[in-house]
């Protein structure tokens, strides 16, 4: 560097983490994906809910470079999510990317990420870009939040990323500032609403959340089936926990509205409705009793 020239601006060090849970052929599919990148991560980490299939012997054996960070129990994907950025963020990564294990990066989506990351506010907690399921649809992400989700935000016409209120954490890149300044997700939530709770958390602290208007993940979640009667009482549950937190007469009557919406489908449209209907009553239930964790088994 000759005198006057400002110094090179220094690469920004970036973890990718990875939640899993008994999924070791999905978790090898996305690794060897996230291997493609034109733009190699600096760790992969590989937060392991306590799985009892070959996980475990899979990543020893075939990536053996992969800081495999196995729980005690499962502890879901909010325990993972925040396991995965406490872990990231302690080891100076500048950026976590999070994933769920059958999310792939597709090969240039880091460095696209990356070159437009200039175009963000200082205080951006979060970017993300959009996603492709395995049938090619795009599926936009980023809504708004009053109290209640609002529909998608409308990208802007030149491509520009825009600002919304909340997203989902699949292929997600998180400021690790914003990690120490707002703590970890719910881990308490287990899943569901983790991601909800953690974006607006961080925009009321002043946090900018952002959206590349690119499909640059490829995600096999998308536009999945309806949902089981124990993800129902989760749902149920967080969203009323996080609306009670926040002691909001609002968010709580979005809430009940919701519900009602759900249930009226349910009893018309599903089948199971009895459990689907306890499900949710019973996640009302511990919100009120302010009982959380893993209390209901997936299955």
């Amino acid at each position: 560097m000759t005198s006057g020239e400002p110094p090179a601006r220094r690469e920004p060090s970036v973890a990718a983490v990875f939640v899993t849970f008994n999924r070791s052929a999905l978790l090898r599919d996305t690794l060897t994906a996230l291997a493609g990148s034109t733009r190699p991560v600096d760790e992969v980490v590989v937060v392991d809910n306590a799985s009892t299939d070959d996980t475990a012997e899979m990543l020893a054996a075939e990536f053996p470079k992969v800081r495999h960070v196995r729980l005690a129990s499962n502890t879901g994907a909010a325990g993972g999510f925040a396991e995965g950025l406490r872990v990231a963020e302690a080891a100076g990564h500048d950026w976590i990317w999070l994933f769920n294990d059958d999310d792939h990066p597709l090969p240039g989506a880091l460095a696209a990420m990356l070159d437009r990351m200039s175009e963000l506010p200082q205080r951006t907690a979060m970017f993300a870009s959009w996603l492709v399921d395995d049938t090619g649809a795009v599926a936009r992400l980023g809504s708004g939040w009053r109290n209640r989700r609002l529909p998608l935000v409308e990208p802007p016409a030149d491509g520009r990323p825009y600002p919304v209120d909340v997203l989902i954490f699949a292929g997600a890149l998180v400021n690790a500032a914003a990690v120490r300044e707002l703590g970890l997700p719910r881990a308490e939530y287990f899943m569901m609403w983790e991601e909800m709770e953690y974006c607006i958390r961080a925009r009321r602290a002043g946090w900018a959340v952002y959206i590349l208007p690119e499909p640059l993940v490829a995600t096999l979640h998308v536009g999945a089936a309806s949902a089981p009667p124990w993800r129902l009482y989760y749902q149920s549950r967080n969203h009323l926990a996080m609306a009670l937190e926040h002691r909001s007469v609002p968010e709580v009557w979005h809430w009940a509205v919701r519900q009602a919406k759900f249930t009226a489908v349910t009893l018309t449209r599903q089948d199971r409705k009895l459990a689907r209907t306890r499900a949710r009553s019973l996640g009302a239930w511990h919100a009120i009793r302010g009982k959380t964790g893993r209390t209901v088994t997936p299955n």
